[in-house]
Protein backbone atom coordinates (compact mmCIF):
# COMPACT_ATOMS: atom_id res chain seq x y z
CA UNK A 1 0.00 0.00 0.00
CA UNK A 2 2.86 2.37 0.80
CA UNK A 3 4.38 1.67 -2.60
CA UNK A 4 0.99 2.29 -4.23
CA UNK A 5 0.63 5.66 -2.48
CA UNK A 6 4.20 6.61 -3.38
CA UNK A 7 3.50 5.87 -7.03
CA UNK A 8 0.67 8.39 -7.01
CA UNK A 9 1.67 11.56 -5.27
CA UNK A 10 -0.49 14.63 -5.39
CA UNK A 11 1.49 15.93 -8.34
CA UNK A 12 1.04 12.70 -10.27
CA UNK A 13 -2.66 12.59 -9.46
CA UNK A 14 -3.10 16.14 -10.71
CA UNK A 15 -1.30 15.24 -13.94
CA UNK A 16 -3.49 12.17 -14.48
CA UNK A 17 -6.65 14.18 -13.81
CA UNK A 18 -5.56 16.89 -16.24
CA UNK A 19 -4.84 14.37 -18.99
CA UNK A 20 -8.18 12.63 -18.60
CA UNK A 21 -9.97 15.99 -18.52
CA UNK A 22 -8.46 16.85 -21.88
CA UNK A 23 -9.43 13.43 -23.24
CA UNK A 24 -13.00 13.86 -22.01
CA UNK A 25 -13.32 17.34 -23.47
CA UNK A 26 -11.93 16.23 -26.82
CA UNK A 27 -14.22 13.21 -27.04
CA UNK A 28 -17.26 15.27 -25.96
CA UNK A 29 -16.65 17.97 -28.56
CA UNK A 30 -15.86 15.38 -31.20
CA UNK A 31 -19.09 13.53 -30.45
CA UNK A 32 -21.22 16.62 -30.69
CA UNK A 33 -19.68 18.32 -33.74
CA UNK A 34 -18.41 15.35 -35.77
CA UNK A 35 -21.05 12.69 -35.21
CA UNK A 36 -24.39 13.88 -36.70
CA UNK A 37 -25.79 10.33 -36.51
CA UNK A 38 -25.86 10.49 -32.70
CA UNK A 39 -26.65 14.19 -32.33
CA UNK A 40 -30.40 13.64 -32.46
CA UNK A 41 -30.01 11.29 -29.46
CA UNK A 42 -28.43 14.03 -27.32
CA UNK A 43 -31.52 15.41 -25.57
CA UNK A 44 -29.55 18.17 -23.86
CA UNK A 45 -27.15 18.88 -26.69
CA UNK A 46 -23.52 19.79 -26.04
CA UNK A 47 -23.84 19.67 -22.25
CA UNK A 48 -25.01 16.05 -22.42
CA UNK A 49 -22.15 15.06 -24.75
CA UNK A 50 -19.60 16.67 -22.45
CA UNK A 51 -21.20 15.14 -19.34
CA UNK A 52 -21.09 11.62 -20.79
CA UNK A 53 -17.50 11.86 -22.07
CA UNK A 54 -16.12 13.66 -19.03
CA UNK A 55 -17.79 11.13 -16.69
CA UNK A 56 -16.27 8.30 -18.70
CA UNK A 57 -12.86 10.01 -18.59
CA UNK A 58 -13.02 10.67 -14.84
CA UNK A 59 -13.99 7.04 -14.18
CA UNK A 60 -10.84 6.01 -16.07
CA UNK A 61 -8.89 8.57 -14.03
CA UNK A 62 -10.16 6.83 -10.89
CA UNK A 63 -9.14 3.43 -12.31
CA UNK A 64 -5.74 4.62 -13.54
CA UNK A 65 -3.86 4.24 -10.21
CA UNK A 66 -4.97 0.60 -9.93
CA UNK A 67 -4.12 -0.11 -13.56
CA UNK A 68 -0.70 1.55 -13.22
CA UNK A 69 0.07 -0.39 -10.04
CA UNK A 70 -0.93 -3.65 -11.75
CA UNK A 71 1.10 -2.80 -14.86
CA UNK A 72 4.20 -2.12 -12.74
CA UNK A 73 3.72 -5.35 -10.81
CA UNK A 74 3.14 -7.41 -13.94
CA UNK A 75 5.95 -6.18 -16.16
CA UNK A 76 6.99 -9.30 -18.10
CA UNK A 77 10.60 -10.43 -18.27
CA UNK A 78 12.39 -13.09 -20.30
CA UNK A 79 12.13 -15.57 -17.44
CA UNK A 80 8.74 -14.55 -16.17
CA UNK A 81 6.11 -13.49 -18.67
CA UNK A 82 3.24 -16.01 -18.71
CA UNK A 83 1.78 -15.23 -15.27
CA UNK A 84 2.05 -11.41 -15.60
CA UNK A 85 0.51 -11.50 -19.07
CA UNK A 86 -2.33 -13.73 -17.85
CA UNK A 87 -3.08 -11.40 -14.95
CA UNK A 88 -3.17 -8.39 -17.25
CA UNK A 89 -5.49 -10.16 -19.72
CA UNK A 90 -7.95 -10.98 -16.92
CA UNK A 91 -7.82 -7.38 -15.67
CA UNK A 92 -8.19 -6.03 -19.21
CA UNK A 93 -11.30 -8.17 -19.70
CA UNK A 94 -12.83 -7.02 -16.40
CA UNK A 95 -11.95 -3.31 -16.62
CA UNK A 96 -14.52 -2.39 -19.33
CA UNK A 97 -17.27 -4.10 -17.29
CA UNK A 98 -16.29 -2.25 -14.14
CA UNK A 99 -16.09 1.03 -16.04
CA UNK A 100 -19.45 0.56 -17.82
CA UNK A 101 -21.24 -0.48 -14.62
CA UNK A 102 -19.93 2.56 -12.74
CA UNK A 103 -20.92 4.78 -15.66
CA UNK A 104 -24.49 3.48 -15.87
CA UNK A 105 -25.16 3.99 -12.16
CA UNK A 106 -23.35 7.33 -11.84
CA UNK A 107 -24.75 9.02 -14.94
CA UNK A 108 -28.37 9.39 -13.73
CA UNK A 109 -27.20 11.14 -10.54
CA UNK A 110 -24.98 13.43 -12.62
CA UNK A 111 -27.90 14.45 -14.87
CA UNK A 112 -30.51 14.56 -12.14
CA UNK A 113 -32.45 11.52 -13.38
CA UNK A 114 -33.97 8.84 -11.17
CA UNK A 115 -31.80 5.74 -10.93
CA UNK A 116 -33.83 2.59 -11.70
CA UNK A 117 -31.70 -0.51 -11.25
CA UNK A 118 -33.49 -2.65 -13.84
CA UNK A 119 -33.34 0.15 -16.40
CA UNK A 120 -29.63 0.78 -15.79
CA UNK A 121 -28.79 -2.93 -15.98
CA UNK A 122 -30.63 -3.15 -19.27
CA UNK A 123 -28.69 -0.18 -20.61
CA UNK A 124 -25.45 -1.74 -19.38
CA UNK A 125 -25.64 -4.59 -21.89
CA UNK A 126 -26.19 -2.12 -24.73
CA UNK A 127 -23.31 0.09 -23.53
CA UNK A 128 -20.91 -2.86 -23.32
CA UNK A 129 -21.78 -4.03 -26.82
CA UNK A 130 -20.82 -0.66 -28.26
CA UNK A 131 -17.90 0.37 -26.06
CA UNK A 132 -16.24 -2.85 -24.82
CA UNK A 133 -13.44 -2.88 -27.40
CA UNK A 134 -12.75 0.83 -26.90
CA UNK A 135 -12.46 0.44 -23.13
CA UNK A 136 -10.39 -2.74 -23.53
CA UNK A 137 -7.97 -0.77 -25.71
CA UNK A 138 -7.97 2.09 -23.19
CA UNK A 139 -6.82 -0.32 -20.47
CA UNK A 140 -3.90 -1.47 -22.61
CA UNK A 141 -3.05 2.13 -23.52
CA UNK A 142 -2.59 2.88 -19.81
CA UNK A 143 -0.48 -0.25 -19.40
CA UNK A 144 1.64 0.69 -22.42
CA UNK A 145 2.19 4.24 -21.16
CA UNK A 146 3.15 2.89 -17.72
CA UNK A 147 5.66 0.46 -19.20
CA UNK A 148 7.14 3.18 -21.40
CA UNK A 149 7.72 5.42 -18.37
CA UNK A 150 9.07 2.51 -16.32
CA UNK A 151 11.50 1.37 -19.00
CA UNK A 152 12.72 4.93 -19.48
CA UNK A 153 13.23 5.24 -15.70
CA UNK A 154 15.08 1.93 -15.55
CA UNK A 155 17.23 3.00 -18.49
CA UNK A 156 18.16 6.25 -16.71
CA UNK A 157 18.95 4.32 -13.53
CA UNK A 158 21.20 1.93 -15.43
CA UNK A 159 22.95 4.87 -17.08
CA UNK A 160 23.48 6.54 -13.68
CA UNK A 161 24.77 3.30 -12.15
CA UNK A 162 27.08 2.75 -15.10
CA UNK A 163 28.36 6.32 -14.79
CA UNK A 164 28.91 5.90 -11.06
CA UNK A 165 30.74 2.63 -11.63
CA UNK A 166 32.88 4.26 -14.30
CA UNK A 167 33.68 7.11 -11.92
CA UNK A 168 34.60 4.70 -9.13
CA UNK A 169 36.82 2.69 -11.47
CA UNK A 170 38.52 5.88 -12.69
CA UNK A 171 39.00 7.01 -9.09
CA UNK A 172 40.53 3.65 -8.15
CA UNK A 173 42.80 3.82 -11.18
CA UNK A 174 43.83 7.37 -10.34
CA UNK A 175 44.63 6.40 -6.75
CA UNK A 176 46.66 3.45 -8.02
CA UNK A 177 48.63 5.76 -10.30
CA UNK A 178 49.32 8.17 -7.43
CA UNK A 179 50.40 5.25 -5.24
CA UNK A 180 52.70 4.11 -8.02
CA UNK A 181 54.18 7.58 -8.43
CA UNK A 182 55.40 8.05 -4.85
CA UNK A 183 57.71 4.98 -4.65
CA UNK A 184 59.08 5.84 -8.09
CA UNK A 185 59.68 9.41 -7.01
CA UNK A 186 61.34 8.33 -3.74
CA UNK A 187 63.61 5.84 -5.48
CA UNK A 188 64.84 8.44 -7.98
CA UNK A 189 65.40 11.02 -5.22
CA UNK A 190 67.44 8.59 -3.16
CA UNK A 191 69.40 7.64 -6.27
CA UNK A 192 70.25 11.34 -6.70
CA UNK A 193 71.52 11.55 -3.12
CA UNK A 194 73.68 8.43 -3.22
CA UNK A 195 76.66 9.95 -5.13
CA UNK A 196 76.82 12.81 -2.58
CA UNK A 197 77.44 10.46 0.32
CA UNK A 198 80.97 9.72 -0.90
CA UNK A 199 82.06 13.19 -2.04
CA UNK A 200 80.01 15.74 -0.05
CA UNK A 201 78.76 14.53 3.32
CA UNK A 202 77.41 17.93 4.29
CA UNK A 203 75.59 18.26 0.98
CA UNK A 204 74.17 14.74 1.40
CA UNK A 205 72.90 15.63 4.89
CA UNK A 206 71.34 18.85 3.63
CA UNK A 207 69.75 17.01 0.71
CA UNK A 208 68.27 14.34 2.98
CA UNK A 209 66.63 17.07 5.04
CA UNK A 210 65.20 18.66 1.90
CA UNK A 211 64.03 15.25 0.77
CA UNK A 212 62.23 14.87 4.09
CA UNK A 213 60.56 18.24 3.50
CA UNK A 214 59.65 17.21 -0.01
CA UNK A 215 58.08 13.94 1.09
CA UNK A 216 56.15 15.76 3.80
CA UNK A 217 54.77 18.17 1.23
CA UNK A 218 53.79 15.46 -1.24
CA UNK A 219 52.18 13.28 1.43
CA UNK A 220 50.30 16.28 2.79
CA UNK A 221 48.69 16.81 -0.60
CA UNK A 222 48.39 13.25 -1.92
CA UNK A 223 44.73 12.90 -0.94
CA UNK A 224 43.78 15.56 -3.52
CA UNK A 225 43.91 15.26 -7.27
CA UNK A 226 44.25 19.00 -7.93
CA UNK A 227 46.34 21.71 -6.28
CA UNK A 228 46.85 25.42 -6.96
CA UNK A 229 49.76 25.92 -9.34
CA UNK A 230 51.61 28.02 -6.74
CA UNK A 231 51.79 25.05 -4.40
CA UNK A 232 52.82 22.73 -7.19
CA UNK A 233 55.68 25.13 -7.91
CA UNK A 234 56.64 25.16 -4.23
CA UNK A 235 56.90 21.38 -4.23
CA UNK A 236 58.87 21.50 -7.47
CA UNK A 237 61.24 24.12 -6.05
CA UNK A 238 62.17 21.87 -3.13
CA UNK A 239 62.83 19.04 -5.57
CA UNK A 240 65.04 21.36 -7.63
CA UNK A 241 67.08 22.22 -4.55
CA UNK A 242 67.90 18.53 -4.23
CA UNK A 243 68.91 18.35 -7.88
CA UNK A 244 70.92 21.57 -7.53
CA UNK A 245 72.99 19.96 -4.77
CA UNK A 246 73.70 17.02 -7.04
CA UNK A 247 74.51 18.83 -10.29
CA UNK A 248 75.83 22.12 -8.85
CA UNK A 249 76.84 24.49 -11.67
CA UNK A 250 75.87 22.00 -14.36
CA UNK A 251 72.16 22.70 -13.85
CA UNK A 252 70.28 25.94 -14.45
CA UNK A 253 66.50 25.95 -13.99
CA UNK A 254 64.21 28.82 -14.90
CA UNK A 255 60.71 28.94 -13.43
CA UNK A 256 58.55 31.40 -15.35
CA UNK A 257 55.11 31.29 -13.73
CA UNK A 258 53.04 34.49 -13.54
CA UNK A 259 51.61 35.12 -10.09
CA UNK A 260 48.21 35.68 -11.71
CA UNK A 261 48.13 31.95 -12.49
CA UNK A 262 49.07 30.90 -8.97
CA UNK A 263 45.53 29.79 -8.07
CA UNK A 264 44.96 27.78 -11.26
CA UNK A 265 44.26 24.16 -10.33
CA UNK A 266 46.63 21.54 -11.76
CA UNK A 267 47.06 17.81 -11.09
CA UNK A 268 49.19 17.10 -8.02
CA UNK A 269 52.86 16.38 -8.86
CA UNK A 270 52.28 16.99 -12.55
CA UNK A 271 55.44 19.03 -13.12
CA UNK A 272 57.97 17.07 -11.05
CA UNK A 273 58.02 13.97 -13.33
CA UNK A 274 58.43 16.19 -16.39
CA UNK A 275 61.32 18.12 -14.85
CA UNK A 276 62.85 14.89 -13.57
CA UNK A 277 62.64 13.45 -17.08
CA UNK A 278 64.29 16.57 -18.53
CA UNK A 279 67.15 16.37 -16.02
CA UNK A 280 67.63 12.61 -16.31
CA UNK A 281 67.44 12.28 -20.10
CA UNK A 282 68.62 15.76 -21.03
CA UNK A 283 71.16 17.16 -18.56
CA UNK A 284 72.57 14.02 -16.92
CA UNK A 285 72.91 12.24 -20.26
CA UNK A 286 75.64 14.58 -21.54
CA UNK A 287 78.73 16.31 -20.14
CA UNK A 288 78.70 20.01 -19.40
CA UNK A 289 76.05 22.42 -18.21
CA UNK A 290 72.38 22.35 -19.20
CA UNK A 291 69.24 24.40 -18.80
CA UNK A 292 65.68 23.41 -17.90
CA UNK A 293 62.80 25.87 -18.25
CA UNK A 294 59.33 25.57 -16.74
CA UNK A 295 56.77 28.05 -18.05
CA UNK A 296 53.07 28.57 -17.47
CA UNK A 297 50.87 30.62 -19.78
CA UNK A 298 47.21 31.54 -20.13
CA UNK A 299 46.22 30.69 -23.70
CA UNK A 300 43.84 32.69 -25.82
CA UNK A 301 41.09 30.08 -25.62
CA UNK A 302 41.08 30.26 -21.82
CA UNK A 303 43.26 27.23 -21.20
CA UNK A 304 46.41 26.73 -19.15
CA UNK A 305 49.61 25.72 -20.90
CA UNK A 306 52.52 24.21 -18.96
CA UNK A 307 55.78 23.80 -20.88
CA UNK A 308 58.98 22.06 -19.73
CA UNK A 309 61.99 22.54 -22.01
CA UNK A 310 65.58 21.36 -21.80
CA UNK A 311 68.61 21.90 -24.03
CA UNK A 312 70.11 18.50 -23.28
CA UNK A 313 70.91 15.45 -25.34
CA UNK A 314 67.43 15.07 -26.77
CA UNK A 315 65.79 11.75 -27.66
CA UNK A 316 68.01 9.10 -29.16
CA UNK A 317 67.58 8.05 -32.77
CA UNK A 318 64.61 5.74 -33.22
CA UNK A 319 63.02 6.72 -29.89
CA UNK A 320 59.26 7.11 -29.89
CA UNK A 321 58.10 10.65 -30.72
CA UNK A 322 56.06 10.87 -27.53
CA UNK A 323 59.22 10.62 -25.49
CA UNK A 324 60.75 8.17 -23.05
CA UNK A 325 58.24 5.65 -21.80
CA UNK A 326 59.33 5.63 -18.13
CA UNK A 327 57.02 5.35 -15.15
CA UNK A 328 56.85 9.12 -14.59
CA UNK A 329 55.73 10.15 -18.06
CA UNK A 330 53.47 7.15 -18.55
CA UNK A 331 51.89 7.89 -15.19
CA UNK A 332 51.44 11.54 -16.19
CA UNK A 333 49.68 10.63 -19.43
CA UNK A 334 47.29 8.26 -17.70
CA UNK A 335 46.46 10.71 -14.92
CA UNK A 336 45.70 13.45 -17.44
CA UNK A 337 43.44 11.08 -19.37
CA UNK A 338 41.54 10.12 -16.20
CA UNK A 339 41.18 13.70 -14.96
CA UNK A 340 40.36 15.47 -18.24
CA UNK A 341 39.41 12.78 -20.77
CA UNK A 342 39.89 14.22 -24.25
CA UNK A 343 39.97 17.79 -22.94
CA UNK A 344 43.75 17.97 -22.64
CA UNK A 345 46.88 17.95 -24.78
CA UNK A 346 50.20 16.24 -24.07
CA UNK A 347 52.86 16.95 -26.70
CA UNK A 348 56.49 15.83 -26.75
CA UNK A 349 58.94 17.36 -29.22
CA UNK A 350 62.64 16.77 -29.51
CA UNK A 351 65.57 16.03 -31.77
CA UNK A 352 68.92 14.35 -31.04
CA UNK A 353 71.34 16.95 -29.71
CA UNK A 354 68.71 19.68 -29.53
CA UNK A 355 66.89 18.89 -26.31
CA UNK A 356 63.21 18.18 -25.64
CA UNK A 357 60.04 20.15 -25.09
CA UNK A 358 56.97 18.80 -23.28
CA UNK A 359 53.78 20.82 -23.44
CA UNK A 360 50.58 20.30 -21.46
CA UNK A 361 47.33 22.09 -22.16
CA UNK A 362 44.47 21.71 -19.67
CA UNK A 363 41.32 23.67 -18.79
CA UNK A 364 42.11 26.78 -16.77
CA UNK A 365 40.10 26.31 -13.59
CA UNK A 366 40.75 28.93 -10.88
CA UNK A 367 40.65 27.75 -7.30
CA UNK A 368 40.79 29.31 -3.86
CA UNK A 369 44.14 28.29 -2.38
CA UNK A 370 42.93 29.06 1.15
CA UNK A 371 40.12 26.55 0.69
CA UNK A 372 42.42 23.79 -0.50
CA UNK A 373 44.28 21.38 1.81
CA UNK A 374 47.99 20.79 1.92
CA UNK A 375 49.29 23.89 3.72
CA UNK A 376 53.06 23.79 3.59
CA UNK A 377 55.01 23.07 6.79
CA UNK A 378 56.92 25.97 8.26
CA UNK A 379 60.40 26.28 6.88
CA UNK A 380 59.75 23.75 4.11
CA UNK A 381 58.55 25.97 1.30
CA UNK A 382 60.09 28.26 -1.23
CA UNK A 383 58.45 31.67 -1.22
CA UNK A 384 55.96 32.10 -4.02
CA UNK A 385 57.07 35.69 -4.35
CA UNK A 386 60.32 34.46 -5.86
CA UNK A 387 58.51 33.60 -9.11
CA UNK A 388 59.52 33.96 -11.83
CA UNK A 389 62.86 32.75 -10.49
CA UNK A 390 66.03 31.09 -11.67
CA UNK A 391 67.97 28.40 -9.89
CA UNK A 392 71.52 29.10 -10.96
Amino acid sequence: MTRFRAAFSARTAAGVLAIWTLVGLFRGLDRYFSDPFHRHRLEFGLSEALAQCLLSAYLWAALTPAVVALAKRCMPTRRRWAAPTGALLVAAAAAPIVHATAFEFAYPFLMGFPCVVDTQLGALAELLSSSYLTEFATFWAIVGATWTVQYAHLSRERAVRASQLKTRLARARLEALKTQLHPHFLFNALHSILPLVFRDAEGASRTVRRLSDLLRLSLRNEAYDLLPLSREIEILSVYLEIQKTRFADRLTVVLDVPESLGDALVPTLILQPLVENAIKHGIAARPGAGRVEVRARRERDGRLALVVTDDGAGPSAGERPEGPGGVGLRNTRERLALLYGDDHEFAFEGAPGHGCRVRLSIPLVPGDPSARPGVLPEGASVAAGALPMAVA
